[in-house]
């Protein structure tokens, strides 16, 4: 159960222009397909190639394929990609959702009112079937768009502050049963840490020694309350979630003391992939 567009072209187009195409663009795998999966924000989805067998060189067709049953923002991700394929290829669009686009024209507000209700329809048809319903995790959008949005904009904004900052990515983990987005602070390094329900304290150097034992590495849970007073505030600066801003290149003795003297957590993690964490809002309309 997917959302799918079907485009063709006017004008034959050279399977290798197209390829080398999405070989300039991230997180895409070229083989008979350009499939997308972006590592920092779990979305996926692809361009399948249908080939002309009279000309093996010659794309005939192009579906678009998106998973239904997905968090809402699968669509903000992919929209961006399919529009830039069709402004650069000028291809026909066929639209087969029911109150589609149809033939075209393509456009940013049709193809998120299509995927938006496909997307409902996969709640609705899934959810009432579902014999587990305590397995199924979700979020509030807002939230869940919020952590996309960070987790988006990962990499150019560790490449605008460079190596001397960590930008880590949020995470979903099941803390002791409970859903939490957390994120990572390693031996007390410089961090832009966003606001997140746990902060997970991966300790190495900074790992207690119990005595006349060997030092071993460990992590910890807290929440951002407890990092008052020992970080920079949370505050605003215009990214998608407020954020402690590093105010140290070299983490003083009152950070190193802080993080050396946190208790290792004994809570039961359990990673939770960004893909099944849903919409809680069309979780709690379609749940059977």
């Amino acid at each position: 159960m997917c959302y799918d567009l079907y485009f063709s072209f006017v004008t034959q187009v050279a399977r290798q222009e197209i390829e080398a195409w999405f070989r300039k663009r991230r997180n895409y795998e070229i083989n008979d397909s350009a499939v997308y999966r972006n590592g920092d924000t779990g979305v996926y989805f692809v361009f399948a190639f249908e080939r002309d067998e009279s000309q093996p060189d010659v794309l005939k067709r192009i579906a678009f394929n998106l998973n239904y049953f997905r968090p809402h923002v699968f669509g903000l991700e992919a929209e961006p990609e399919v529009r830039a394929f069709v402004e650069r290829f000028r291809p026909q669009i066929e639209d087969p959702q029911m109150n589609g686009m149809g033939t075209g024209p393509y456009s940013t507000e049709g193809f998120l009112a299509g995927w938006n209700r496909g997307n409902a329809f996969g709640y609705e048809s899934i959810l009432p079937r579902q014999k587990a319903q305590a397995a199924c995790v979700s979020l509030p959008e807002a939230k869940l768009e919020a952590i996309w949005r960070w987790n988006h904009a990962l990499t150019d904004v560790q490449s605008e502050l460079g190596e001397s900052v960590f930008v880590p990515r949020i995470m979903m983990f099941k803390v002791d049963g409970a859903l939490r987005s957390v994120a990572v602070w390693s031996d007390g390094i410089p961090t832009l840490l966003p606001e997140v329900d746990t902060v997970l304290v991966y300790r190495d150097e900074l790992a207690p020694r119990p005595l006349f034992r060997q030092k071993v590495k460990d992590h910890c849970l807290i929440g951002h309350e407890h990092l008052d007073g020992t970080l920079a505030a949370l505050s605003d600066e215009g990214y998608a979630l407020k954020v402690r801003i590093p105010t140290y290149v070299q983490a003083p003795k009152s950070v190193r003391s802080f993080v050396g003297g946190l208790r290792r957590t004994t809570a039961r993690l359990e990673g939770v992939a960004m893909d099944g964490v849903l919409s809680e809002e069309l979780v709690e309309r379609y749940r059977g």
